[in-house]
């Protein structure tokens, strides 16, 4: 494709207005058209992205695009994405895929049908810091991934909890991390701020014996996002906000360890996906996240929630 890739972005939350200002800074991208039901928040970023605003995403779907970015809350997902791929649009849809696995199946089905492409934005594998661990870890035994993820309640999610919101970044990651599925599945889950549970850990066995811990909240009044690796040879911590990697190698003479600060080229992991998924459009080259990646991390989310009922 030579030329620009005309783009358009239905919902314009914290996320979608973020989509917005990166399609306007690709200079291989048109960005078309915003839709938001609060058409004077689509009339404002319209204005100061040279774009036509739309209250009724539908509308927008109609302007010739090549692809859309699909922001809107988990619940309405499935609606839009299936007309999008209906309109033969290919997709971002931010993660999670859907708010049910039957709803991401037939997402997936009608991509594939209407030959529309379709992405799944787990964005954390974009991080800077994510290539650079897994590069650390391959081949070296890893025996342990933890990963914590937690903050203040966000007003915005009202129809889903902390595991299908938070927790399917990490489980996405770990996931891609040890290139290895899910064998066993262990989780504990509390309610009490939320409408839907608001702090969760949980516990894995990896199909190639890797453990994994996840721990997620909405009770925190500090943001964290870190990961830590231990394998035979060495710990890997790292934060994913911060993008910076420490490992801590061991001595064998006297039992001591070597710290080193790994080189991490500061980048906006939202922009390289964005990026991504404009290339993949592109030279018509397959996406990096699947659909079918987004569906494995919602069933997995749904199995850790099947235990609490």
């Amino acid at each position: 494709m030579d030329r620009q890739v005309k783009v358009g972005v239905i919902g314009l939350g914290a996320m979608g207005k973020n989509h917005a200002r990166i399609y306007f800074e690709l200079p291989e991208v048109e960005l078309v058209g915003v839709a938001d039901v609060n058409y004077g928040l689509a009339q404002s970023l319209a204005v100061r992205y040279h774009a036509k605003p739309f209250n009724d995403y539908q509308k927008l779907l109609e302007q010739d695009l090549d692809a859309v970015s699909i922001a809107v809350p988990t619940s309405l997902h499935k609606e839009v994405a299936m007309n999008a791929a209906h309109a033969g649009v290919s997709m971002l849809v931010e993660k999670p895929i859907a708010g049910t696995v039957a709803s991401a199946k037939e997402i997936i089905k009608a991509a594939q049908e209407n030959n529309a492409k379709l992405m799944v934005g787990h964005v954390e594998r974009f991080n800077p810091v994510t290539p650079i661990i897994k590069k650390e870890i391959e081949n070296d035994g890893v025996s342990l991934i933890e990963v914590t993820r937690i903050g203040p309640f966000p007003p915005r999610v009202k129809d889903v909890g902390v595991v299908t919101d938070l927790a399917t970044h990490d489980i996405d990651l770990i996931r891609y991390l040890t290139g290895s599925e899910f064998s066993k599945i262990y989780s504990l889950t509390s309610r009490s701020l939320a409408q839907h549970e608001d702090a969760a850990i949980l516990l894995f066995e990896m199909a190639n014996g890797v453990l994994a811990r996840v721990t997620v909240n909405w009770l925190t009044p500090f943001k964290v996002r870190e990961i830590t690796v231990a394998t035979k040879e060495k710990f890997i911590k790292a934060s994913l906000i911060d993008q910076k990697v420490t490992e801590y190698s061991k001595y064998k003479e006297n039992d001591s360890y070597l710290v080193k600060e790994l080189n991490v080229p500061f980048r906006e992991p939202l922009k390289l996906e964005l990026q991504a998924f404009i290339d993949s459009i592109r030279n018509n080259t397959e996406l990096l996240i699947s659909g079918a990646d987004g569906l494995r991390a919602l069933e997995v989310a749904g199995r850790c929630l099947k235990q609490q009922e």
